[in-house]
């Protein structure tokens, strides 16, 4: 199939040019949604285009949509149901933390510590973490409204995807079909690195964090492993915020037991084995490009475009990567990599 640009009628692709640039500006606000909805669609589209083989393509994009809300709904309930049980004890660790370190009390420490505004560093964290839960609270019914639009767009994608796919195949010259493809490749290897790779790890760090949690003899052991798993889904930080946090908790009691527990085998194994070695190796190897890169990707990309980026910054660098290969053999006559249309 070749373009026929020639005879198209260039006045009707003008004004269809202008409609979308219209509806793309009216509907930025919700660009979030959009991208996020799209992206797990083109994660989701192989199992859409398997299932309707089986079923109709409606029952299957509706049945894929119905199980990844559910299952994400599930991860939410239970998360904030474990957290909610342990408020108090929280707060109570918050308060040990808040005596345990008063100037007062860690002059026997080391003088430098007193010195070093520990209670307001804490009294400031505690004021931003209250401020962040009302702005959440106060926006419920917009983020009702915004994921009722991701299920929806969700389901639309999943259902129109493999004949959108279809129809924008058509259009692209066969010159240009094997390098566009091998950019959609990416794309898909990309976006399945970043929600797989991410729900993998987390998994792995609540299982690798359960028994060092009952090892170091902490109290409410699946709650440490959950806030882990839960912070696991931040790159390169993840568990280490609540290492952090126990080792200040430790400190401020006097267990330095603990705290060497934390720091030379909580750590290599919740922080540097599956954050920052298994992470970046598993994402690099599905897209073949250097873990540095994904490391800035991920932090780059939510410098700069918040949450999205998240998304958004790995796959923006992993096609910048694919576009200068591409360049090199076009270019340089390089053989072209073979991609799935041709295998």
């Amino acid at each position: 199939m070749t373009l026929t640009w020639k005879s198209a009628d260039r006045v009707a692709l003008a004004i269809v040019a202008l409609i979308a640039l219209i509806t793309f500006i009216t509907f930025f606000p919700l660009m979030q949604v959009i991208v996020l909805a799209l992206s797990l669609a083109v994660v989701l589209i192989p199992f859409q285009e398997k299932f309707s083989k089986k079923i109709t393509p409606a029952l299957s994009a509706f049945l894929i949509t119905v199980f990844v809300v559910t299952v994400g709904f599930l991860a939410v309930v239970v998360t904030f149901n474990v957290l909610y049980q342990n408020m108090d004890y929280l707060i109570s660790l918050v308060s040990s933390i808040l005596e345990g370190l008063r100037p007062g009390a860690i002059s026997d420490l080391s003088p430098a510590l007193s010195g070093i505004g520990i209670d307001a560093m804490i009294d400031n964290l505690l004021t931003s973490v209250k401020e962040s839960l009302y702005r959440y609270i106060s926006s419920i019914p917009t983020l009702a409204l915004q994921l009722l639009l991701f299920i929806l767009s969700l389901a639309l994608f999943l259902y129109s995807g493999p004949g959108l796919k279809s129809d924008f195949q058509k259009m692209i010259p066969e010159k240009s079909l094997k390098n566009v493809m091998v950019i959609y490749k990416r794309v898909y290897d990309t976006l399945y690195s970043i929600y797989i790779v991410h729900f993998t790890i987390a998994i792995l760090t609540f299982f690798l964090a359960l028994p060092f949690f009952w090892i170091l003899g902490f109290e409410h052991v699946v709650f440490y492993s959950v806030l882990c798993a839960l912070f696991a889904l931040i790159p390169f930080l993840g568990p280490v915020v609540v290492l952090a946090f126990l080792a200040l908790y430790a400190l401020s009691i006097r267990d330095f037991h603990a705290v060497l527990l934390i720091i030379f085998i909580g750590y290599p194994l919740l922080g540097v084995l599956t954050d920052i070695y298994l992470r970046p190796v598993m994402m690099g190897k599905r897209v073949e490009i250097h873990p540095v890169v994904i490391f800035i990707g991920f932090f780059g990309g939510m410098m700069t475009m918040g949450l999205i980026g998240f998304i958004l910054g790995p796959l923006l660098l992993s096609l910048l990567i694919g576009g200068y290969q591409i360049a090199v053999q076009e270019l340089g006559g390089v053989p072209a990599p073979l991609s799935d249309a041709d295998t």
